[in-house]
């Protein structure tokens, strides 16, 4: 069994875990990830926001109703 010494510096901010460097990287990569896709939503939320307020966001009541106010030469909404 493998001995390591643990210096107090270190575990006087409160529990120390340890994990092998593989399951370790594993979840760098996923808190990575999550962290860029709260920043995107964060974004996303911002530029609506400041769409609505300019009022460039149109409101509608169905999804038809959007597709025939951009195009209505589309053959499929005949």
């Amino acid at each position: 069994m493998n001995t390591i010494t643990i210096p107090k510096k270190m575990s006087r901010k409160g529990d120390l875990v340890v994990v092998p460097r593989i399951d370790y990287e594993h979840m760098l990569k996923i808190s990575q990830r999550l962290l860029r896709e709260e920043k995107d939503t964060d974004e996303a939320i911002r530029v609506f926001e400041r769409e609505r307020k300019i009022g460039k966001l149109k409101r509608s009541s169905s999804f038809y109703d959007i597709l025939v106010g951009r195009d209505k030469s589309l053959p499929y909404l005949r």
